[in-house]
This record gives C-alpha cells, structure tokens and sequence, in this order.
C-alpha cells in the first residue's frame, strides 16, 4: 500500500513537469496557424497579446521562423513573410536578451562588435539597402544634419538588472543618426529625420519611432520610443565609450 502511494506521488508530482516539456509550442508553427486561421492583422494582434501574457508557452525556434518567412517569400506571399517576422522579432529579442543576461557582457565589447560587423557588412537584403542618388545624399533619410550629437549614448531602465537590456544611439561618418540594440545581431536602424526630435525606421519587418526629450541646452536625456518589448521611456545612462570610433561607418553596398 506505502509503496503504490508513493509511486502515485511520484507520478503526480513529475508527470506535471513532463508534460509542460512537451506541450511547449514552437513559435514557427503557432504563426503558421493563425495566420491560417485569422489572416495577418487577427495574427498580429493574438501574438501582441500573448506576447504581453503569455510568451513563454513558446519555443522560440529561429531557424523556423526563418523558414517559414522565406516559403512565404519564396511563394510570392511578401506580405505574410514579412508578418512572420514582425510577429516574431518581440519574441525573439526577448530570447536573445535572456542569452545575453546568462553570460558576461560588456557595453564595449558588444558595440565594438556591432561596429566591426557593419564594417565588414558589404551585401544586404535588397530591401534593407540604403539609397543613394548621384551625388551621394541617402535620398530616403533626407539631408544630413550637423546637430546630432546631442542626442548620442546609451539609453536604457536605470532599474533594469540586465545590462545588456539597453539602446545606443550614434551618429553616422555621413551625417545621419543610427541606432541600435545591445542584445542580439541584429542591424542597426539607420533613423530618418521627421522633425528636430523625431525619427523614424521602417522596412518590410520592423518599425520605430524614437522622440527625444532635451534638457534646456538641447541634450537629450530621455528616448520614447515604440518598441512593444521595452520600457518607454529610457533614460540616457550615459555616452558611447571613449574607445569606440567617433562615428558609424554606412555599410558598403
């Protein structure tokens, strides 16, 4: 009798946790079925909502993801492969921070290597590639400006715990504002100006807007920001390092 109700309660409490191993959903095939089933803005706004309340009930599988985005593309289905990856690009960054808090990291050593991968940038998604008309003026980001600096540095949550949870901002060798994320691969955003304060990304994946709040000598202290995975506000933390170079260098086409 002890030992059948032992075994009982083994099996109570482990099967539990077997179970939940299994159930997990791979991020790749929950897409491809609301997207089936709900069309791409029923989709968009279930996974915004599981994204706030429910996302870690998915495997985030990248490779899938990528898969999925390129069977669209590859169909001719443009607009659902770039809702794959819009869908996911939360869920992902998500993940990707929570690599980063497992290991060490250093805000220099992670922009010098953003800096030494744009570098050695020289081929990119042809809808990602800046345009430029003949005399070298980025038609899509309008002019370049001399007042950028200003809004420079690294942007976070002084209440954040993981120290790679954080924006930087630059300027551009040309004369634009690019930025960027501490976590992850992925590209910068090179900005484009909408007014003295306001700027804008956008490509066939992603979007952002970032508006800078200025002190009374028009430094910026505070980034608001769109992007659904992080706290907005951030709160200027600080300068780029010393160490890295003084400007961006635009990748070659």
């Amino acid at each position: 009798m002890k030992k059948n109700l032992k075994h009982t309660i083994f099996i109570i409490i482990i099967i539990p946790f077997i179970i939940l191993a299994q159930d997990k959903e791979l991020l790749s095939k929950a897409i491809q079925n609301e997207l089936n089933t709900k069309g791409i803005k029923g989709a968009k706004k279930y996974f915004a909502e599981q994204f706030e309340s429910n996302k870690n009930a998915y495997e985030v599988d990248m490779n899938g993801i990528s898969e999925l985005s390129g069977k669209y593309a590859k169909a001719g289905k443009i607009e659902l492969s770039g809702a794959v990856m819009e869908i996911a690009m939360p869920f992902m960054q998500d993940a990707m921070s929570y690599q980063m808090s497992q290991s060490p990291n250093e805000d220099v050593r992670k922009l010098a290597e953003i800096q030494q991968a744009e570098k050695k940038k020289q081929k990119s998604n042809s809808k990602n590639l800046v345009s430029q008309s003949d005399n070298g003026v980025v038609s899509y980001q309008g002019n370049p400006r001399d007042d950028l600096e200003r809004f420079t540095g690294l942007y976070g949550d002084p209440n954040e715990t993981n120290k790679s949870r954080k924006l930087w901002v630059m300027v551009s060798c040309d004369g634009y504002l690019v930025a960027g994320a501490l976590w992850g691969d992925a590209s910068p955003w090179w900005m484009k100006a909408e007014s003295d304060k306001v700027f804008t990304y956008s490509d066939s994946f992603s979007r952002l807007k970032i508006e800078f709040a200025t002190d009374a000598s028009g430094k910026a202290i505070k980034m608001n920001h769109d992007l659904s995975h992080l706290k907005s506000p951030l709160e200027r933390l600080g300068p780029i390092p010393n160490d890295w170079e003084p400007c961006l260098e635009r990748p070659k086409r």
